[in-house]
């Protein structure tokens, strides 16, 4: 989908095209999460199992993963259906990686827009 400006986000349309291009109240959210496993405990594929699993059961969809021989995992958490995740997921996230063994978290972004960036440039 085609980023938009924030005057593109703003500008006046019927609801029904607000619901399509997911702006104004429709507006989904999201956030960035990395997080540090440990590597004696873990391979790369059982942390990332292990993290999925509990994504999956709150209902989340996770676009990441981590390099062959690293300990850390990062990517963008969003709800799986449509919706939006809120500060309280964002704690829920934080807190459960702290009370794995083996996990830490690292690195839990501020909500943003899931649809729409911002993005940063490759």
């Amino acid at each position: 989908m085609k980023t938009l400006t924030k005057e593109q986000k703003t500008k006046p349309r019927t609801r029904r095209l607000r619901k399509k291009l997911r702006v104004g109240e429709f507006q989904e959210f999201g956030f960035t999460i990395s997080f540090r496993f440990d590597s004696q405990q873990y391979n790369l594929d059982q942390a990332l199992d292990h993290w999925i699993e509990f994504v999956e059961a709150q209902g989340w969809g996770f676009a990441g993963g981590g390099k062959e021989g690293s300990d850390i995992l990062s990517g963008y958490l969003v709800r799986f259906k449509r919706g939006t995740l809120n500060d309280a997921d964002r704690e829920l996230a934080q807190q459960w990686l702290d009370s794995q063994p083996g996990f830490a978290c690292i690195q839990c972004t501020e909500l943003s827009d899931a649809w729409h960036g911002p993005w940063t440039e490759c």
